[in-house]
């Protein structure tokens, strides 16, 4: 009778040790699957976030390019040499009709020679002989 008891136990011990080695992979297989699927979502994510700042970003350069743009046209616009000479008639700078020529003596008249021009300064820096 006892020998009866122990084949059953033995059995049953084995019925289950054998059902934990199936089962085991099963449930490492469904780990990684769901694993695997929260991965592909957080990546998809990832993805359409970067998508979004992309196309913000280039928004963004378009509004820049415009008006990039439009400060050159007012450059050019603003450069317009007929633009600036009626501001000028404006302010009353006009050519001259009668040219006057204005001569100051000694200016623009060059020395013979560059001592001349510092023979009063070298006097003074010079340390008399003793």
């Amino acid at each position: 009778m006892t020998a009866g008891v122990l084949t059953r136990a033995r059995g049953a011990r084995a019925s289950r040790i054998g059902g934990n080695t199936v089962l085991r992979p099963l449930v490492v297989f469904t780990l990684a699957v769901i694993l695997a699927f929260f991965a592909m979502i957080y990546s998809r994510i990832s993805l359409d976030r970067t998508a979004f700042e992309l196309h913000q970003i280039e928004q963004e350069f378009a509004a820049q390019d415009r008006v990039h743009w439009d400060l050159r046209l007012e450059l050019a616009r603003l450069q317009d040499p007929k633009r600036i000479d009626a501001a000028a008639a404006g302010l009353g700078m006009v050519y001259p009709e009668q040219r006057i020529t204005i001569e100051a003596p000694g200016v623009g008249v060059e020395p013979s020679s560059g001592t001349e021009r510092w023979t009063a300064s070298r006097s003074l820096l010079t340390e008399p002989d003793q």
